[in-house]
């Protein structure tokens, strides 16, 4: 009785898959003839992807990961938000509960509520008001990463964001093969003028793309330290390989100096001996890298290089901005700046923007508005800190990826505005998130060692 239950059960299924699956072909079929190719596989597309996130809204988080770098922000933000919706309503529905709790609650509440006011009392009006959706696009991407995946989950997650670095890798070492146009704004023609190309990958801007592959590096260097697999091995050297490349051919000082902070991070927190390895690497550096790479190398900090002297110029004038404006901001977004730096600007610096994350968030939001985002930062490092030692040594060397991505990022943070591109904030919020979720396996013991 029991096997011809079961044998109905599976015919019941069969039934259910082709009749889904002949559903499935059906509509394909109509949109291709009713619609334009391309539209019809961007549909068909979205509807495949919509179907996996139901099943397993998991699934949602690893397309946001693997298509951030080439998807439009639109439809990377929709993603992320039905992810989290459907995430809700599949929990609420089996569970009747969703907890949302990620342990660094207050400190990550108080930045956005902050965010809000400043966008409420800009000096610009309405128009800091169009960018508070970024805004909460940010704070549902972070709890989508840290609340919905398990710590099981991180390395599968993360593996897809380093495939998509190994293809995102690739596009730009076939522009720089192909020596694609580079603005000549990229460029110091006094500084730099053998430089003839500066490769952007799927973004728009070198800078943009060295930020990018920041967050690639240190996971694909641990992955391929890690993994037993010969042919995983392979895939995670190749990715590596690629990403380190493209991030040279960026010729983004500060990308170059986020990679190196990145990987000492890395050997501090995991692998000691990584930092003779990179010891090695810059001793051998003068010796086997092309003219061009040594000279824009040899240009940071140089008072003699255009871009650093304009940096200066715009950092001195936010500050008497900050000054000016220091409880509640001048509110988020271009409009305000551009309405308020043209009375601090010192003569022959424009600027879209100050060049460095921590003095923009301190403008726009306010001293109250960047206290908290170093809250932020402050209680996901010392929670990360305080579990590193109870891990295994994969799950370490995850860990200790994640933790020298977000630094390698900050540091890049201090000399431009690495939230300029809305990918690039919503990568680092999804890498937050995932920091903290990979602590749930150990944060039972991390709070006994803390009563302790």
């Amino acid at each position: 009785m029991g096997a011809d239950a079961l044998l109905k059960g599976e015919k019941k299924q069969l039934k259910t898959g082709f009749g889904w699956g002949l559903a499935a072909g059906v509509v394909i079929a109509l949109l291709l003839t009713l619609v334009p190719p391309e539209r019809a596989i961007k549909y068909t597309g979205a509807a495949l992807a919509a179907y996996f996130v139901w099943q397993r809204p998991k699934w949602g988080l690893y397309f946001s990961l693997v298509g951030l770098a080439f998807l439009p922000t639109m439809a990377s933000g929709c993603l992320i938000l039905f992810t989290l919706v459907v995430a809700v309503i599949r929990r609420w529905a089996e569970e009747g509960e969703f907890n949302l709790a990620s342990g660094v609650d207050l400190p990550l509440w108080s930045f956005f509520i902050l965010a809000g006011l400043a966008s409420c009392t800009a000096v610009v009006g309405t128009e800091s008001l169009k960018v508070l959706p970024f805004y909460i696009l940010y704070l549902a991407a972070f709890y989508l990463a840290a609340v919905i995946p398990q710590p099981r989950d991180i390395p599968w997650l993360l593996g897809g964001l380093v495939l998509a670095g190994l293809l995102a890798g690739a596009v730009g070492l076939l522009q720089y093969k192909s020596g694609i146009q580079t603005s000549l704004s990229w460029i110091d023609l006094q500084q730099a003028e053998d430089i003839k190309t500066r490769v952007f990958g799927p973004f728009d801007n070198p800078n943009i793309f060295a930020e990018y592959l920041t967050f690639i590096l240190p996971v694909a260097l641990v992955f391929f330290l890690t993994d037993r697999r010969l042919l995983a091995k392979t895939v995670w050297a190749l990715a590596a390989a690629s990403a380190g490349a493209a991030l040279v051919t960026t010729f983004s000082r500060g990308g170059w100096l986020a990679a190196l902070t990145g990987m000492l991070a890395l050997g501090f927190l995991w692998e000691p001996w990584l930092l003779l390895v990179m010891a090695m690497a810059v001793l051998l550096l003068p010796t086997v890298a092309p003219r061009q790479v040594l000279t824009r190398a040899a240009s940071i900090g140089s008072l003699e290089d255009s871009s650093n002297v304009f940096r200066l110029s715009i950092w001195a004038a936010v500050l008497k901005m900050i000054a000016a404006y220091w409880l509640t901001g001048i509110g988020p977004g271009p409009a305000s700046f551009n309405r308020i730096y043209p009375l601090f600007m010192i003569a022959g610096t424009p600027a879209i923007h100050s060049h460095n994350l921590f003095l923009q968030l301190a403008l726009e939001l306010g001293l109250p508005g960047l206290a908290a985002f170093v809250w932020i930062l402050a209680a996901v490092f010392s929670r990360s800190l305080l579990l590193l030692p109870q891990m295994d040594y994969p799950q370490r060397g995850v860990l200790a990826a994640l933790l020298s991505s977000l630094i390698g990022f900050l540091l890049h943070g201090l000399v431009d505005n690495v939230w300029y591109s809305p990918k690039i904030a919503l990568l680092f919020w999804l890498m937050l998130g995932l920091t903290v979720a990979l602590g749930k396996g150990a944060d039972g013991s991390a709070g006994t060692a803390r009563n302790q």
